[in-house]
């Protein structure tokens, strides 16, 4: 009994941390293919909870041309910081490394033959972020 009150504060205080990173990250965000001329898709970072994450909106349908298996139905902060998108039925579509900026990731995907991602923030908000505008 005495490990278990340790154990549930651990886990308690992990979900508060991860559901703090979700909320900072709340905005509109880009996911692009790295490389000229590759596809730019504008999505919605929301802290609206949904079963396995936060809701993902604007143009998932084109994340999902990305070369992903499924549509985008939400997004988190995993217990090592990386962003992952999960499908309805929360498989893991893609995850994206965290750069040491705090605000943008990077999923390489060319050990499997496809194009690598970015989740930044858009150029007209990268000033913006985090002034409380």
């Amino acid at each position: 009994m005495k490990l278990a009150l340790p154990l549930a504060f651990l886990l308690a205080s992990g979900a508060a941390a991860l559901a703090e990173d979700n909320a900072n990250l709340k905005s509109a965000y880009e996911v692009w293919e790295d490389f000229e001329g590759g596809r730019v898709c504008r999505v919605e970072l929301t802290d609206e909870r949904t079963i396995g994450g936060n809701v993902i909106g604007g143009d998932v349908a084109c994340v999902r041309e990305l070369d992903l298996d499924e549509e985008p139905a939400a997004w988190l902060i995993d217990n090592e910081g990386w962003f992952v998108l999960i499908d309805a039925t929360r498989r893991i579509l893609v995850r994206f490394e965290p750069s040491p900026d705090g605000v943008s990731f990077y999923a390489d995907r060319r050990a499997d033959g496809l194009p690598s991602l970015n989740l930044t923030l858009p150029a007209d908000e990268q000033n913006s972020f985090g002034s409380g505008d």
